[in-house]
């Protein structure tokens, strides 16, 4: 009776370590993204929640022309194409750094290092060309970076993003965030609904639209 009881607890003890097992596999699939292997945008959400207090640099990535990619090489190559630009970013980062992506042609890097030394590595990560079968593609992106010592690291994300549209307006690839020509994000840090993304629309990016 006892040795019957004790197989079953066995039993059931292996069958709740394999779904927890389980479970943390689903967790993990969650929380990554298929396509670039990247963590996903609430996980940076999280991240940005957690560093609260810190001295906190945030930097948007945008790939510029990713319809005009997916146009000339299909989307099967657009896919293999934005993860090398995870690639670089992985490659740009510094252990402690998180590379994720946003949705769509948006990543973001959040790190403590200095914005202008972050520039720098991001710059260089996305010099060379991509090579996609027979197509060679240039890295084409916009990259707005922002950093807060202390308060709340959303502000910085905000304000990233009105960065980078002025890189994307201006075809300056990275522009650091200056309030008087950037403008101000919403007071939470979160990016406004309606976005005009596309370079050459004939309206510069702000905060209110």
């Amino acid at each position: 009776m006892l040795a019957a009881q004790l197989a079953l607890f066995n039993e059931r003890a292996v069958r709740a370590e394999r779904r927890a097992e389980e479970l943390e596999g689903e967790l993990e699939v969650a929380r990554t993204d298929p396509v670039t292997g990247l963590a996903v945008r609430r996980v940076a959400e999280q991240h940005l929640r957690d560093t609260a207090g810190s001295d906190v640099t945030v930097a948007l990535i945008d790939v510029d022309d990713l319809h005009a990619i997916n146009d000339a090489i299909g989307h099967d190559g657009g896919d293999v194409f934005l993860a090398a630009v995870a690639e670089r970013l992985v490659h740009a980062a510094e252990p402690g750094d998180l590379v994720a992506r946003l949705g769509g042609d948006e990543f973001v890097l959040i790190t403590g290092r200095d914005p202008h030394e972050l520039a720098r590595g991001l710059s260089a990560a996305i010099t060379q060309p991509v090579t996609i079968g027979s197509a060679t593609l240039p890295m084409h992106v916009s990259i707005g970076i922002c950093r807060v010592a202390g308060g709340d690291p959303r502000i910085a994300f905000g304000c990233s993003d009105l960065a980078m549209f002025t890189a994307k307006w201006q075809g300056s690839v990275i522009e650091h965030y200056d309030p008087v020509r950037d403008g101000v994000p919403l007071s939470h840090g979160v990016r406004p609904s309606v976005r005009h993304r596309d370079r050459g629309s004939g309206r510069r990016p702000d905060s209110s639209a």
